[in-house]
């Protein structure tokens, strides 16, 4: 069963670090979670093989369920 809930530490206006397989790829602000949907805005691409893929002001949808969030300072 698919319980269509966001994760209850991604809140809309926070900045995260945005991990997939425990590789950081981006710092982004979330502007919207929804369901398993979430519109980041990226910060800050981090160094490594998925930089280039990353500019700041880039903004996009993500499916939460693929990637891991650790909240900025």
């Amino acid at each position: 069963m698919h319980a269509h809930e966001r994760p209850s530490t991604l809140e809309p206006g926070r900045t995260y670090t945005c991990l997939m397989n425990d590789t950081p790829l981006y710092d982004a602000v979330v502007q919207r979670a929804q369901g398993c949907w979430a519109t980041v805005t990226v910060v800050r691409p981090h160094p490594g093989r998925h930089e280039a893929q990353y500019t700041p002001g880039q903004s996009f949808d993500i499916k939460v369920q693929y990637y891991r969030f650790v909240e900025r300072p």
